[in-house]
């Protein structure tokens, strides 16, 4: 089985490097993702996808990028239950 993605989208606000309480760095995005196709009314929905960015990739994301620059993510899928 597998379980990769790739996304591409623009980050929504500026990113911010957080330590978790073992010292781990993390910064929480959210992309915004145009989608491929139009809706009813002839215009492409956005999809809000929050990321959660770890070590170094945090880092070097806050260190060079902004709100508004576009960026491609590969990943995993994690899911949580409230």
């Amino acid at each position: 089985m597998l379980n990769q993605f790739v996304i591409v989208g623009k980050i929504v606000k500026e990113p911010k490097v957080k330590e978790t309480k073992d010292e781990k760095q993390v910064a929480n995005i959210v992309l915004a993702v145009k989608r491929s196709f139009k809706n009813e009314e002839g215009n492409y929905d956005t999809d809000f996808i929050p990321c959660t960015l770890w070590s170094g990739i945090a880092i070097s994301t806050a260190k060079h990028c902004n709100k508004g620059s576009i960026i491609g993510i590969k990943g995993r899928l994690t899911t949580r239950n409230h």
